[in-house]
């Protein structure tokens, strides 16, 4: 279920695509960090992020699972598992990968290292490594001068 798109404010409510309670669901996903998208800076394209929680009491091996877009931009996760009732943010940018932290590795200085949209209809879909769909989500961005998000319930 989506709980809303916001902005600071709240710009408006939707709904979600799962019908049932996944394993590990797509919890918030910052399609807009704040300012404008120009210049592209590593630290905006890590402003950009999916956090996706564990919803068992168990470790999930994420392990060559996906994540991906409607345009084609693939993260194939490396060796990660996800502990119980954790969640982990998946930043479209570069970084040192962690527990709480994974990078998808896009660099500066050009626009198109941005993923998610900011304008328009966009998809999130997580895949096991299976290519099973796990989970996916639809929103429709908004350019707005602060950041923007969606929160989903699993």
């Amino acid at each position: 279920m989506l709980l809303g798109v916001f902005s600071l404010p709240l710009l408006g409510v939707g709904q979600a695509s799962a019908a049932t309670v996944p394993v590990v669901y797509i919890h918030e996903i910052q399609y807009s960090p704040a300012g404008p998208d120009i210049p592209v800076t590593t630290a905006k394209l890590n402003g950009e992020w999916v956090q996706l929680t564990n919803t068992t009491a168990r470790s999930v091996a994420m392990t060559n699972w996906t994540l991906r877009d409607k345009a084609g931009h693939v993260y194939r996760f490396p060796r990660f598992v996800l502990g119980a009732h954790k969640s982990v943010y998946v930043h479209t940018g570069t970084g040192r990968n962690s527990a709480i932290n994974l990078y998808w590795g896009h660099k500066p200085p050009s626009s198109f290292s941005y993923v998610w949209n900011n304008s328009g209809t966009e998809t999130a879909r997580l895949e096991n490594a299976a290519g099973r769909t796990v989970d996916y989500r639809t929103y429709v961005g908004r350019s707005v001068p602060g950041p923007a998000y969606v929160i989903y319930r699993p």
